[in-house]
């Protein structure tokens, strides 16, 4: 409607023909030069993006022979360290032993002595082989199926019960070792068996040692004397 307005004023001042020419070619003009113009925009935007894609595929296809050669590079570098072998360890040379010296019998150095002594001098030493025969038997410890007299208790104090088995009513034995010196003393005492285990075992040893013997004897003779005693606490 305002088209029509703007065509009816202005008809009034040009004539028609005049107006037909200048006004209808002008828009007719305008409307192909738009297309024209967007048409060419469109065909450079679509040429643009073509090289743009085909830039950027040369230089990917660029690059990619570049990194393969670099791997390569890297791989050729490595090299295989073979780990030395370990050297044999030489074997300790086993030491012979020596024969240990066989332990002194009392039977058979008494029986050797008796047999070095010449014949004809036997009467010169007799005393001699006496004493030694003496001090051998003096310093041997014997046992009792070797001595002439066993020893016998002279004094004996009372045991000393537990306090903590006697509240609990426990009853047991000790096996002791006793060595009896030459005076009567004992000398050494080691426990070999005990029922209960550890309860009673000190008040056994502490017993023992306070115990007083008359030794036992060989040749007249005191000696020492291994000697075995089951002690009792009911």
């Amino acid at each position: 409607m305002k088209y029509a307005k703007v065509v009816l004023k202005m008809s009034r001042f040009l004539p028609l023909k005049r107006w037909d020419k200048q006004i209808m070619p002008e828009k007719k003009y305008s409307t192909k030069g738009r297309t024209l113009s967007a048409l060419l925009i469109m065909l450079f935007g679509g040429i643009l993006m073509v090289v743009l894609v085909v830039s950027f595929n040369k230089n990917i296809e660029k690059k990619e022979p570049v990194v393969k050669k670099e791997i390569r590079q890297i791989k050729s570098v490595k090299t295989k360290v073979t780990p030395e072998k370990p050297k044999p360890k030489q074997k300790p040379r086993p030491k012979k032993a020596q024969p240990k010296a066989p332990l002194p019998n009392l039977d058979s150095s008494l029986a050797g002595i008796a047999m070095d002594i010449p014949e004809f001098q036997t009467d010169n030493i007799a005393g001699d082989a006496n004493k030694l025969l003496e001090d051998i038997v003096q310093d041997t410890i014997m046992n009792e199926n070797t001595v002439d007299v066993k020893p016998s208790i002279v004094s004996r104090p009372p045991l000393e019960y537990p306090e903590d088995a006697a509240k609990n009513g426990i009853k047991g034995y000790v096996v002791i070792n006793i060595l009896i010196g030459k005076d009567g003393n004992v000398e050494i005492a080691k426990v070999l068996e005990s029922q209960p285990t550890g309860i009673f075992d000190q008040a056994a040893l502490d017993a023992v040692y306070s115990w007083r013997f008359s030794p036992a004897r060989y040749k007249g003779k005191p000696v020492k004397m291994w000697a075995k005693q089951k002690i009792r606490f009911q």
